[in-house]
């Protein structure tokens, strides 16, 4: 029997692959349905192309990852800088 609330939600199944495409649009329709759209953002890191939500308090996140773009943004700026002094 289907609940008498609407919208109604399709719960998907995690033992099989069969439903990753519709959880996948499921998921790609609530992030761009609601709040979320204004918060995606392309990774700053040059070549990278990524696109992530930006859940920060201050929306002012740049990369797709601080640990991989970040952490190579970071070593080119200090290179950079000590090449300058030197």
């Amino acid at each position: 029997m289907l609940p008498p609330v609407f919208p109604l939600r399709w719960e998907h199944g995690t033992d099989r692959l069969d439903g990753l495409r519709d959880v996948l649009a499921l998921r790609a329709e609530e992030l761009l349905g609601g709040d979320g759209l204004g918060r995606i953002r392309r990774c700053a890191g040059p070549g990278c192309g990524w696109f992530f939500v930006d859940r920060s308090r201050s929306g002012s996140r740049r990369w797709c990852s601080s640990r991989d773009c970040g952490k190579r943004d970071r070593a080119r700026r200090h290179y950079a800088r000590t090449r300058q002094r030197g």
